[in-house]
Order: C-alpha cells, then structure tokens, then sequence
C-alpha cells in the first residue's frame, strides 16, 4: 500500500487497541523550512498531554515486511509510557517562573521560514534566525519542547527582550558545546546531545575559543541544523569551494527539516560574516 493508505490503516488498527476515551486521528504538522510530517495525534479527555508520534519511519519498518498491527502495537505502547511518564505538563506553561529555567534558543533559516517567524519571537542573525522554546524533557523517544509564540509572551507580559535574555543565559547550560576534530583540518562543532547544535556558534567566547584552538581565523559551514563545520583559513580551501560542499550536503545527506543554510560563514576574529551564500 502507498503511504497515505498505510496512515489510514493504521489510524483505523490503533483506534481499535486504544481505550475509549483516547481519541486518535491524524494530524499533520508544518515544521522546520516548511516541511510537514504527519502522525497519530492521541488526546484523552481527562489529560492535558496530546502527544503526536510520527508514522514515517514506521511506513520504512512496513516496507520492510514488517505488519500493521504490529506496528500500530508499538506506537500504542510508546503512547502508553508517554502518558504514564506525563513528560510535558501542559498546565505550567502557563506560569512563567516555572519554564524561565528552560527556555532556550536554536538555529533556523531564515527565508525557508519566513511564514513561521510572523507568529513567534525571533532576532536575525546573519541570514538565520535565533528562535526560542522550552525544553521540556530528553526521553527515548526524542525531546519534549514547546515553540515560544507571540502569545506566549503576551500571556506572561513579559517582552521579547526578556526571553532572548533568558535564552541566552540558559542554552549554553543546558546544551554545553562539543568540539571534536574529524581530519586533520576540519571539526565538527555541535552541543553534547548533538541536537539543534549549530546554536554553540553563537555562544559567548565560542568564536575566539575555537580561534585559540585552531590558532587562526576560520570558516563555519553550517551542516544542519545540530551541527557546524569548522575549517581553518589556513587549509587553504576557497569560500566558493566549501559552499558547493555546503551545497551537495544540505542536497543529498540532510533531511530538507534539518538544512540550516547554503552559506559560508567567516570569522576574523572580531566578527562573523557571510562569504559566500
């Protein structure tokens, strides 16, 4: 069967395991640079959780020879240890001395999202955008977060200056940086749960810390989402050549979701700039 019949037929197998009073229905969802997922949105009448668990990869597992009612079991059991656990308690978004701990920021582009950044906080930052969200919980079955909206900050009266503040206090905290050298003139730049890692590049003293390290100035290519390359100018390597690298990543290695940018990106050590988009 194609994809659309395999997410209603599995949407009619959970109906029948589930209790009730769950209601399940699919639920399409437009994420990062416009693209859209759809899952199985499951909300009971009692709870404030309303988890959505994603049927993509689980249409691969089908066209592997795994059975729908098999895979329909593993999403009602994920739902199960989802609602016992209750990771995201819905009802303390609404005090703001609660989730100020957790609001962080990460890395979007900028063009590719330009419907998104109508409706939620944002401060440009070269041709990205520094987003905020709150982290709610890192469990097996991915991180539990909430995006950060314009009506957020008009429930909690509190302006966005507030949050970028918080933001930037909080993510380096949270998400402590990681760098790993992978040849001999390149590393990888990401966070320790190397998750929405690009943002360690916008992390006070970062730059110049790396510039200590690799003893020079040198080029960011920004891999995805969760991580960034770093290349000494040193190496020799020409702006125009990394972005065509650039390029052929984000085209054939990257998830469209997790692309972050087609530029090059330089530091001098006094500031960051575009060198090739």
């Amino acid at each position: 069967m194609n994809y659309t019949e395999f997410m209603n037929a599995m949407l009619c197998e959970i109906r029948g395991q589930v209790d009730a009073q769950v209601r399940t229905e699919l639920y399409t969802v437009t994420k990062n640079n416009g693209t859209r997922r759809t899952g199985i949105l499951f909300k009971q009448e009692d709870s404030n959780l309303a988890p959505t668990i994603y049927l993509e990869e689980f249409y691969q597992k089908y066209l592997k020879g795994q059975q729908v009612p098999d895979l329909a079991d593993s999403i009602c059991s994920i739902y199960q240890e989802i609602r016992v656990k209750k990771t995201c308690d819905c009802q303390n978004l609404f005090d703001f001395n609660h989730v100020k701990e957790h609001i962080v920021y990460k890395l979007i582009r900028r063009d590719a999202n330009e419907e998104l950044l109508k409706k939620i906080p944002y401060e440009p930052f070269l041709d990205l955008a520094v987003v905020y969200y709150i982290q709610i919980d890192n469990t097996r079955f991915g991180s539990a977060a909430i995006q950060i909206r314009n009506e957020h900050l008009r429930y909690w009266r509190v302006e966005k200056e507030e949050i970028r503040r918080l933001a930037e206090k909080n993510t380096p905290r949270i998400y402590p940086v990681q760098i790993r050298q992978i040849v001999r003139f390149m590393y990888v730049a990401t966070n320790e749960q190397c998750s929405l890692g690009a943002a360690v590049m916008r992390y006070p003293d970062f730059r110049k810390k790396v510039r200590g390290m690799i003893r020079g100035d040198f080029y960011i290519l920004p891999s995805s989402i969760h991580e960034v390359i770093l290349v000494p100018e040193s190496f020799g390597l020409e702006p125009e050549r990394m972005q065509e690298m650039v390029k052929e990543i984000n085209q054939t290695g990257v998830a469209p979701e997790e692309v972050l940018s087609d530029s090059v990106y330089y530091f001098d050590g006094e500031e960051i700039r575009i060198v090739a988009k």
